[in-house]
């Protein structure tokens, strides 16, 4: 099966400082990425319940045609707390972004240990019930940087950038070899068809 790793499209905390809808131009992004995924066949849309990644996967599902289905696991470490772009912290260096780069997630109330199983858990408990099918899963930097990052025995937590609406690609053999195909594909505004991006699978295993 495959599993396509959706970061969230862009959020807007001037509107909900705790759990942030998408911007206009989110919106469009994501609107985008649906589209570009109506010929792959993808029968499920999962998503954690933060609005960010909710309304992303509605806006996905809406161009595929498919179910969207809340699942417990893909929150983000800190959900429910003030919610700062990684990409905010980081420019600003501020003390979270230095513990999280530690991988110190005490702050957020969890350990990098836990959210890692916790995370790869609930994703693999989607690949599971969808054998020889492909699903997508609307999640956050963190939560698909641990699932992959497990994976592929990666220590550092946040060890991949991922732009808002990208997919990463994860193909599930039957045996339950994983292997990445893709990571932070940006399709968006390219006019190009999905079947033509180019992908270089990455050590893992084969599908």
């Amino acid at each position: 099966m495959k599993l396509l790793l959706i970061r969230h499209s862009e959020p807007d905390p001037g509107r909900d400082v705790l759990d942030p809808p998408l911007t206009d131009h989110g919106r469009r992004l994501a609107a985008a990425m649906g589209q570009w995924l109506a010929g792959e066949g993808i029968t499920t849309v999962y998503s954690s319940s933060s609005r960010r990644a909710l309304e992303t996967a509605e806006l996905i599902a809406g161009s595929i045609g498919a179910p969207v289905v809340q699942r417990e696991g893909l929150a983000e470490f800190g959900d429910g707390q003030e919610y700062v772009p990684v990409e905010e912290l980081r420019r600003t260096g501020d003390a979270r972004w230095t513990a999280m780069a530690a991988g110190d997630l005490a702050v957020f109330g969890t350990d990098a240990e836990t959210f890692r199983a916790e995370v790869s858990a609930a994703v693999g408990a989607i690949a599971d019930a969808h054998p020889g099918q492909t699903v997508a899963v609307v999640a956050h930097a963190g939560v698909i940087n641990a699932y992959l990052g497990d994976m592929l025995d990666i220590d550092r937590l946040l060890w991949v950038e991922l732009d808002y609406a990208a997919i990463c690609r994860v193909a599930v053999s039957r045996s339950g070899v994983r292997s990445v195909l893709a990571l932070n594909e940006r399709p968006h505004g390219c006019g190009l068809p999905h079947d033509s991006l180019l992908t270089t699978p990455l050590p893992g295993g084969s599908s």
